[in-house]
């Protein structure tokens, strides 16, 4: 700290008296234009502190002490000397102080109550600065923000008395598309389309309320839709002084607002188009509204007083306490149940579901009422009939038990006969009872086809008994594929040479095995290679092709026969399905024997399909896999 040395007190040094008051003016004017300069507060107060020791003559200092808002500035207070101190106050609340250090000894004491007056005044002055400073500022952030709100609310123009815009925020210069500088000037009227402003401004008597309208403006971007809010503003004798306008852009929400309705209307249209009754029901179970079906008889008016649930649909004097509704409003679970009107006996399937508020709590309940009085009448004789076809299928059991017994009897008590026309009628035929004539040779010849061909008949039958029901027990092994071919066109050689059909084999010796039945796989390739002799005329032809596909034997049996009509294609695998079943057919067969060919080669994980056109003959393929060695 610097002190003033004793030896320049007052008294010793009265010599420098005028001096000293000169520089205490110069101190103080130069405190007062600071004072009233731009400067920050703290940088104020600090220029205080430095300067008053000089403007506080004729007392003597020692240094000067503040504390404002918490912040020292000088000299810290000291107790070895005495001080006057001022408190600086602002808006009636002390902020702090500024101290003089001084020597009381050497003092007069108007010296120091001069000190103090010029002290008091300097803190005053502090008090009010400080105090102009923070209004300066509360004013300053409440243009900030009231210009912000003024430049983004829908607050758009201000007019004079006579209706000219004179101010205008950056919101309408966006709504209308156009600079400050093009609006700023016009008439409101220009803007807003409303004949009530008109009038106001060509009225003397002027009314303080608001100004609505809604128009539509064309502009550079095309019809926009404004809603405008006109605030007259009036002098206490009520004359028009100005006016506040609103105007808002409500093009985008009028276009929602006409969705809403399109969707509102046909929410309505959907709903009222329901053939079923729909009630919406609040907690006494009145009815909020509905499509009112079958209850077209009620007034609208009667409508609008909302009646009771069990007074419109039950016609009961109060409603049932275990109606499934209020078991709906109760548990908040959808509820259903069946009513039976008593006057028609109509059956209505009633279900109830609950609608809840935000805080889940069941407020109303949509039922929806359905009659189902036919289909209940439907199920009943649905029902019916199916007991009717369950006993029904109970006797066809029964049927198929007794026809299974029977062809099995059938084929016991036909073989027993069967086999002795069969042996003897080879015996004659092959002239080891004695030798026969050419006619005889004949008759026999066709006794012992016959014989076969009913043997295969019978056969077949038994055989389409049994694998319907699953019956048939195939003993899978490895077969050559090309010896078992070889076999079954011996079989059919006779008739080939009966007919004079030529055959044509392409048979590769090296043909894959595959795993079969050595009893049934056979019968496919015979019953084949049988309908191609019989469907194809003495000067055709018969090819039969075996090649070898990937994992599969391919088979193509092809004749030059009178083929199959297109859409009698899918039939032919079908049981008793034949080209011709008319009493007079051309051609023998009972039907069976490509469903039995299909029943095997599937058995057999193969498949079996037909190309043929009507006319131009036949292609049967059989598929089956070959036999793939583990090693």
């Amino acid at each position: 700290m610097s002190l003033i040395h004793d030896t320049c007190i007052l008294g010793e040094c009265t010599q420098n008296t005028q001096e000293n008051t000169t520089g205490n003016l110069f101190a103080l004017l130069k405190i007062i234009n600071f004072l009233n300069s731009s400067l920050p507060v703290h940088s104020l107060i600090s220029m205080l502190v430095r300067s008053l020791p000089e403007a506080m003559f004729p007392l003597r200092v020692y240094g000067i002490s503040a504390k404002i808002d918490g912040k020292v500035y000088g000299h810290s207070d000291n107790d070895q000397y005495p001080s006057i101190s001022v408190d600086v106050v602002v808006h009636g609340k002390i902020r702090g102080y500024i101290s003089a250090l001084y020597n009381k000894d050497r003092q007069t004491s108007e010296q120091w109550t001069q000190a103090y007056e010029i002290l008091n005044v300097l803190c005053g002055s502090l008090s009010n600065l400080i105090e102009k400073k923070e209004l300066e500022k509360l004013s300053l952030e409440s243009t900030r923000h009231y210009s912000a709100l003024f430049y983004n609310c829908p607050v758009g123009l201000f007019t004079d008395k006579k209706g000219s815009i004179v101010h205008c925020n950056h919101k309408l210069t966006q709504i209308l598309d156009m600079p400050e500088n093009r609006i700023v000037g016009l008439h409101v009227t220009a803007l807003i389309d409303s004949e009530s402003i008109w009038k106001t401004f060509s009225s003397h008597k002027v009314s303080p309320e608001p100004l609505k309208t809604e128009y539509e403006i064309d502009l550079r971007k095309g019809p926009v839709k404004l809603r405008s809010i006109y605030l007259p503003e009036l002098t206490p004798e009520g004359e028009l002084k100005g006016g506040l306008g609103i105007v808002e852009d409500i093009t985008k929400i009028e276009e929602a607002e006409q969705v809403q309705q399109q969707q509102k209307k046909l929410l309505v249209n959907t709903f009222n188009a329901i053939n079923d009754l729909i009630l919406v029901l609040d907690r006494d179970l009145r009815i909020v509204t509905s499509n009112w079906k079958g209850f077209e008889d009620l007034s609208e008016e009667e409508r609008q007083k909302h009646p009771y649930r069990h007074e419109i649909l039950t016609h009961n004097a109060a409603p049932c306490e275990s109606c499934h509704v209020l078991e709906a409003f109760a548990t908040g679970i959808p509820k259903e149940a069946l009513w039976t009107n008593p006057t028609d006996g109509s059956i209505k399937e009633m279900k109830a579901y609950p609608i809840f508020d935000e805080d889940g709590e069941a407020i109303m309940v949509v039922e929806h009422l359905r009659d189902i009085t036919e289909i209940k009448r439907s199920e009943d004789n649905l029902r019916k009939a199916n007991d009717e076809l369950a006993k029904a299928n109970e006797s066809l059991q029964s049927l198929d038990k007794l026809k299974n017994e029977f062809l099995s009897n059938l084929q016991h008590e036909i073989n027993t006969p069967l086999t002795s026309i069969k042996g003897f009628s080879e015996l004659v035929h092959e002239e080891n009872l004695g030798p026969l004539n050419v006619e005889q040779k004949k008759a026999m010849h066709r006794v012992v086809e016959k014989t076969k061909q009913l043997q295969m008949v019978l056969d077949s039958l038994l055989f389409v008994s049994t694998a319907t029901h699953g019956g048939i027990k195939y003993n899978f092994e490895r077969l050559p594929l090309s010896n078992m071919l070889h076999v079954s066109l011996d079989i059919v050689s006779e008739k080939l040479k009966y007919k004079g059909i030529t055959l044509e084999t392409n048979i590769p010796y090296q043909l894959p095995e595959i795993v079969g039945d050595a009893d049934y796989l056979p019968r496919v390739f015979v019953h084949i290679l049988d309908n191609a002799i019989k469907f194809t005329n003495s000067d055709g032809k018969i090819t039969l092709s075996a090649t070898e596909e990937k994992d599969f034997v391919h088979l193509i049996i092809n004749d030059t026969g009178i083929g199959i009509a297109e859409e009698n294609l899918e039939k032919v695998f079908q049981m008793f399905f034949q080209l011709d079943g008319s009493s007079t057919r051309n051609y023998g067969g009972n039907g069976l024997g490509l469903f039995m060919c299909k029943i095997i080669i599937e058995e057999h994980k193969g498949k079996i399909w037909i190309d043929s056109k009507e006319g131009k003959g036949t292609a049967v393929h059989i598929l089956l896999p070959a036999h793939t060695d583990p090693s």
